[in-house]
């Protein structure tokens, strides 16, 4: 009996070893290409839906704004002038947004704001200076956004689980205590227009730079 015979017995537990260690590589390659786009299409998608809550907002607030309110041309107003019938069957007013004060500040927040939630000048590279890109602009932006939620005077909101109405925004439980014990206007007893006397002086430039 040949000596080759014996060695393939002794070494059949690295070759199966070997082969098997293998076949999940090629396999383990495939799935994690699968795996991490997916992840990848996913995480993206959250953060561009969150840009796109913000950009919407800066539009919102724009529009609050005497002096960032678009003028609409008499062509389309019109054309979209009810008639006589029509308005008499109408009996709702249209809606109007609130409008703010014309504060210079508020609209050199709004125009920063607005440029950097903006999606056409984001880059959809797959690059670490494409995604950082975006995150240090996602990042601003959402510092920017709570900024002009304390100077507009942004509604109340009441948490899911608890009930209990919180200032609008990401602030936590322990902010909302704290404004309680010191008498801050974000508890139901005040209007949200007493919010704007409370706006902190906080430098806020190195954002802007």
């Amino acid at each position: 009996m040949p000596n080759e015979t014996f060695d393939e017995i002794l070494g059949l537990e690295e070759s199966f070893y070997a082969d098997g260690y293998q076949n999940g590589l090629d396999d383990g390659i495939v799935a994690g290409r699968i795996e991490g786009r997916k992840f990848g299409l996913e995480k993206g998608f959250e953060k561009y839906v969150e840009g796109a809550k913000l950009y919407g907002k800066s539009l919102v607030w724009a529009n609050r704004v005497p002096q960032l309110q678009t003028t609409v041309s008499k062509q389309v107003e019109e054309s979209e002038k009810p008639s006589e019938q029509t308005r008499d069957e109408l009996s709702i007013a249209p809606l109007q947004l609130p409008s703010v004060s014309n504060n210079q500040r508020l609209v050199k927040h709004l125009q920063v704001l607005h440029a950097l939630a903006e999606s056409e000048s984001l880059s959809t590279e797959n690059t670490e200076d494409a995604v950082s890109d975006f995150d240090d602009r996602y990042k601003r932006a959402q510092a920017k956004a709570k900024i002009i939620e304390g100077m507009v005077g942004e509604p109340q909101r009441e948490t899911e689980v608890s009930g209990k109405v919180l200032p609008r925004g990401d602030s936590n439980i322990e902010d909302a205590s704290i404004g309680k014990r010191r008498g801050h206007p974000n508890s139901q007893r005040n209007p949200p227009d007493a919010r704007q006397e409370t706006v902190p002086s906080t430098n806020y430039r190195e954002l802007e730079s």
